[in-house]
């Protein structure tokens, strides 16, 4: 029979092992052995513990809600079980339920740096950003050397705009914890933001690190990670990001990496092999073969039919090429598209559009995810733009939006012209024609205003907040036909769309 030791040992052990498995992209082995060890353990809590952990860091949250519900029947006094059922329950859009959680949590244990940060958490998930940013402020100075507490009191900065603040709020968390790949990757953001795009890249490269649940893994694929040194032995892939709108944002390098290096490989969603042939003359272009793990994207090279002397990620060509310089990568766009079959579209269009030009129109979706609504406005604060632009506006959205169409029409009396008829979500070819028959475009940020940009249309990104996503004279860094429309105070919707309208107005009649 085991000693106790032994038993303890192994646990340690197999723990461990999953961990290293998830981090590795093999999430279901890494359950397969905390179950295990779970049946054969007289107290399963600490494998059943470590599954939610897992399952939660790989976005799987039913699986970790459930999870830490079975140790708190085991435990029903349990902190760390309690915290992080109520973290899980906040990144599923049950914030209120934490907060409860964690207050219920606070009255039975003080001073516990890790439930108050989470109630703070919460309350930042509620999108109470004042609250949490007030919560982590007297947090700091409760646990000044906690790097966490600096680094969330960041990210609420960020949010709320205030850009420099949060810089010196992840420096601070960076001094006492420089290993932690999300303290980097949210100081990118704040940097590219403000526009100090040499340092941003170079922390941008933070996003990579496979500690993040999110961060790739590439198997099969031997050759080094290029360093920039040219030339080489052989071709030089460039590895794909996830993301269809960073993709094709990304891929603006592409044209300046191919004059440099020569022999490029280029990966890439499969529906987008034919638009990157035709628009990237000289690079070979192969669709990836890519699973997914819980966030983690997993990509096979297996498949490569020649081993390449390096790769780079896409989304590091600008910190390896030195990108930017001066304007954006692609100041006109970069996608070549099926001319005569784009204006077949617009031809088709003009005889709903009365001799009106033709914008483009991608609001978001009604069924979107918590974490991601604040960025589609509701419909009613389109109508300030959609009644105040003579245009005939066309559906780009990708899914069938008939409902929202009728509600617009309900709205405001505009009838907007429905495309349910193409493909748009698959038929990347026919997306990218439909694009370029606009005269311009307009929408919330999304794989539709990168393509529309990346064909050269006029195109206004309208954001409830600056993002992340760096300016050159007020142009998207990657595509220049992007300009962002956000408000001074974040969340402030109508501010966002005076100007994008006003950006409209000047696009489409410049000497208005």
């Amino acid at each position: 029979m085991a000693s106790g030791t032994q038993r303890a040992e192994e646990l340690s052990d197999g723990i461990e092992r999953a961990r290293e498995l998830a981090r590795r992209g093999d999430l279901q082995s890494a359950i397969g052995i905390l179950e295990a060890l779970a049946e054969r353990s007289a107290d399963p809590a600490p494998a059943i513990f470590e599954i939610g952990n897992l399952t939660k860091a790989a976005g799987l949250y039913d699986q970790a809600e459930a999870a830490f519900r079975k140790v708190m029947e085991r435990y029903p006094g349990s902190v760390e079980a309690a915290t992080n059922l109520a973290n899980v329950l906040s990144a599923k859009g049950q914030a209120a339920t934490a907060i409860a959680i964690l207050r219920n949590v606070q009255s039975v244990v003080r001073g516990n740096p890790i439930v108050d940060i989470s109630l703070a958490d919460a309350l930042f998930a509620d999108d109470r950003i004042t609250e949490a940013l007030a919560a982590y402020a007297a947090l700091a100075g409760r646990y000044p050397d906690y790097a966490p507490v600096h680094a969330n009191r960041g990210e609420a900065l960020a949010r709320l705009g205030r850009h420099a603040e949060a810089i010196a709020a992840l420096d601070q968390a960076a001094a006492h914890d420089s290993a932690n790949p999300n303290i980097m990757r949210n100081r990118a953001f704040s940097r590219l933001a403000q526009g100090d795009l040499r340092a941003g890249f170079a922390d941008y490269e933070a996003r990579l690190n496979t500690i993040l649940p999110a961060a790739p893994v590439r198997v099969n694929l031997n050759a080094p990670r290029w360093d920039g040194t040219l030339p080489l032995d052989g071709p030089l892939l460039v590895a794909a990001e996830q993301g269809l709108g960073d993709e094709i944002r990304f891929a603006a390098a592409l044209p300046h990496l191919i004059e440099r290096a020569g022999d490029v490989i280029v990966e890439c969603d499969p529906r987008l092999v034919e638009l990157f042939v035709d628009s990237l003359p000289g690079a070979r272009v192969l669709a990836y073969d890519r699973r997914r793990d819980g966030q983690r994207p997993v990509f096979d090279y297996a498949h490569l039919p020649d081993p390449p002397a390096a790769w780079i990620e896409a989304g590091s060509l600008p910190h390896v090429l030195a990108l930017p310089d001066g304007e954006p990568m692609a100041r006109r766009g970069y996608m070549a598209t099926n001319r005569p079959r784009a204006g077949l579209l617009r031809a088709r269009l003009e005889a709903d559009a009365r001799g009106r030009p033709l914008v483009g129109l991608c609001w978001g979706s009604g069924a979107a995810e918590r974490p991601r609504q604040r960025y589609y406005p509701p419909l009613q604060d389109w109508v300030p733009l959609l009644a105040g632009l003579d245009a005939a506006f066309v559906d780009l959205q990708y899914i069938s939006s008939e409902a929202d169409r009728a509600a617009f029409r309900s709205l405001c009396g505009i009838e907007i012209i429905g495309t349910d008829d193409l493909d748009k979500r698959n038929d990347l070819s026919t997306a990218a024609g439909l694009a370029f028959a606009m005269d311009a475009v307009v929408g919330v940020s999304s794989s539709v205003t990168a393509l529309a940009a990346a064909v050269g249309t006029p195109t206004v990104e309208v954001t409830p907040e600056r993002t992340w996503v760096p300016l050159v004279d007020g142009r998207d860094a990657w595509l220049g036909p992007l300009v962002a429309a956000y408000p001074d105070t974040p969340g402030d919707w109508r501010q966002a769309m005076s100007r994008a309208l006003g950006t409209l107005r000047q696009v489409l009649d410049p000497a208005a």
